[in-house]
């Protein structure tokens, strides 16, 4: 196993261990697929946590160049930490909401707020290549599946969240497919 996949591993263990959320074996699967047909060589990763995405991604034959934005100081350290001898990765502390980038990528991975993505959506599809595509990850929040009772803020986010998807599916200026992968996915493209 190369230095990197052991880095990879150590990071997703560091990140289950602190419960930190991470990309699934599988949505990583589908993602990975979806580049490689594609031969995408640039990403944009909205939410680095501990930088286990980015790695991930830059560690794919196609992929040159990975932007990871994270607006918490201490997650945006661990991350530069973990990444700090892996050079196509960009690790920018910001918050999405206020990010510009300044080119456009050929994927972008929404994996903010749950409440706003349809905010971050938005601004996001700007910068994103003709013929690109955009992740987000978590569309069913499966987690809430299980509990007889949800709080109140639970139900909210949960009620946010599916008339996200029902936003995506409804939009008339791109196409959205909602794959139940794990806890769910939308692939977007223009």
């Amino acid at each position: 196993m190369s230095a990197a996949n052991n880095l990879l591993e150590e990071i997703k263990n560091k990140s289950i261990a602190d419960s930190i959320p991470l990309l699934r074996d599988k949505t990583l699967g589908l993602f990975t697929k979806e580049i490689v047909k594609c031969g995408y060589t640039s990403v944009l990763e909205i939410g680095t946590a501990y930088g286990y995405s980015a790695l991930a991604f830059s560690l794919i034959d196609c992929v040159n160049e990975v932007v990871s934005i994270e607006r918490d100081e201490i997650r945006y350290g661990i991350a530069k930490q973990n990444l700090k001898d892996i050079k196509n990765i960009n690790l920018v502390l910001c918050d999405a909401f206020n990010y510009v980038p300044n080119k456009k990528y050929d994927v972008i991975l929404v994996d903010g707020p749950k409440s706003k993505q349809d905010i971050l959506v938005t601004k996001y599809l700007q910068y994103l290549n003709v013929n690109g595509t955009m992740f987000i990850d978590n569309i069913f929040l499966k987690k809430f599946d299980d509990l007889k009772t949800l709080t109140k803020n639970q139900a909210s986010l949960k009620r946010k969240v599916d008339e996200f998807k029902n936003w995506l599916i409804e939009n008339k200026d791109f196409h959205a497919d909602i794959i139940d992968i794990d806890d769910g996915v939308a692939i977007i493209k223009k």
